[in-house]
């Protein structure tokens, strides 16, 4: 039996379902998936853990609730574990050493993708922890990749944004600013810009002539080469 892919999701729960339908889209369109049997057993398990999008205090009380579900995570059945949630990456090494699974970083993938494609300035769209923990600037730095971003006004408004993704509230005006605060990016020599939390490919779709990459994307991308790989 081949080993299930198996997603810590509900941070947000909008975001994990983008996940899911990207990973089922590929299968069929990179894979060739025709039959059920063809697309990979995918265990997405969502997670009502405390937001610390912008309040790290939450943080331990999160971490206690995906330790007990990684925990239950079996080797015999689990190919890979993966978090559907940028910020939630700062528990990343907490939880990876609960388990042998072995688990595929969103931050990781991303960078790796940014470096192939020969970047060497990007900006970055994500939660206030996420940017202010560093985790996308630290990835790419290994890249020698220069980082750019939003100030902290903007970086207000994100949380904005993230937060109307997670309440199902309308887009349209997110969608908007959030192009705004990416122009003075690019004006800032950004050659492409991370989407770097889950909830903002739902709101912008990584369709503007390769300038933004979708974090969400880039773990879709690797939980399945990782999978078929070894089918």
């Amino acid at each position: 039996m081949t080993k299930a892919i198996y997603i810590l999701g509900g941070m947000g729960p909008q975001a994990s379902l983008e996940l899911y339908r990207l990973i089922i889209d590929k299968a069929q369109k990179e894979y060739n998936a025709i039959n059920n049997d063809d697309f990979p057993e995918i265990i997405l398990h969502s997670i009502p853990v405390p937001d610390f999008i912008s309040n790290k205090l939450a943080k331990d009380e999160a971490l206690k609730m995906l330790e007990d579900r990684v925990k239950l995570i079996s080797i015999k059945k689990t190919r890979s574990f993966a978090i559907a949630c940028n910020t939630a990456h700062l528990l990343a090494p907490d939880l990876q050493r609960l388990t042998d699974v072995p688990f595929i970083s969103i931050i990781e993938e991303t960078a790796n993708y940014i470096s192939q494609h020969k970047s060497t300035k990007v900006g970055i769209l994500a939660s206030p922890v996420t940017i202010k923990s560093n985790l996308y600037q630290t990835a790419l730095k290994k890249y020698r990749i220069e980082s750019i971003t939003p100030n902290a006004k903007d970086l207000e408004y994100i949380e904005q944004a993230i937060r109307a993704v997670i309440s199902g509230n309308d887009l349209t005006s997110h969608k908007v600013k959030l192009l705004q605060i990416s122009n003075k990016l690019f004006d800032q020599g950004a050659e492409q810009i991370i989407l770097g939390c889950t909830e903002l490919p739902v709101i912008i779709k990584a369709t503007y002539e390769n300038k933004f990459v979708s974090s969400t994307d880039c773990l879709a991308d690797a939980l399945l080469k990782n999978y078929y790989k070894r089918k």
